[in-house]
């Protein structure tokens, strides 16, 4: 009896001859990472709802968690749509999966430029760094300034990163159980 082999993957990650299902993908260039090292070619996976007018001024940027990706009705279901908080009828809401996570954008199930899959070697990214690219991405749709930038956890924190280095592109912030500062637990938990 032979066995039908469905994937082979052992990681869970998307990987690029996956059905892309809503997610849309934009290449964003290099990226300059804090620790010096260069990040090429980079992916970003992303997924949006509503209409982006014709100033580009009505766009809500959602960072999702570090166990979230950009399918925002997938883990946030009474959020998005018309007549929800953020209203598809009157906002282009849109949500980009951070580097170095496992759902589209550059990570490490993401090809090195040796052909190999990244894996362990994918460098060290910092919260300046995913936001960097987040602004990369928003460059790349001519998108200069979010309405609002919003997220849970490791989102959130991104979100106080936009407000911090860039204030004068984003209108308003809105964080989730998150903080500026890491507590001592999650920076023991980080190096575990």
């Amino acid at each position: 009896m032979t066995k039908k082999i469905i994937s082979t993957d052992v990681t869970g990650a998307w990987l690029e001859y996956h059905e892309p299902g809503d997610r849309q993908f934009i290449k964003i260039g290099s990226l300059l990472l804090e620790n010096g090292e260069t990040l090429p070619d980079i992916t970003i996976a992303y997924q949006s709802w509503g209409t982006l007018n014709a100033a580009k001024d009505n766009a809500i940027l959602v960072n999702h968690a570090m166990t979230g990706w950009s399918d925002i009705p997938g883990w946030w279901p009474s959020m998005v749509g018309p007549g929800l908080p953020f209203d598809t009828d009157k906002y282009f809401v849109i949500c980009p999966n951070v580097i170095g996570g496992c759902q589209g954008s550059t990570g490490p199930s993401s090809i090195a430029p040796d052909g190999k899959r990244w894996g362990s070697r994918f460098p060290s990214l910092t919260i300046r760094d995913m936001v960097a690219a987040e602004v990369a991405f928003s460059d790349a749709l001519g998108i200069q300034k979010y309405r609002l930038a919003v997220g849970p956890s490791l989102g959130g924190m991104r979100s106080l990163e936009w407000a911090a280095q860039l204030p004068d592109r984003v209108g308003a912030i809105c964080t989730i159980g998150s903080s500026a500062v890491a507590t001592g637990d999650q920076i023991g938990t980080a190096s575990i």
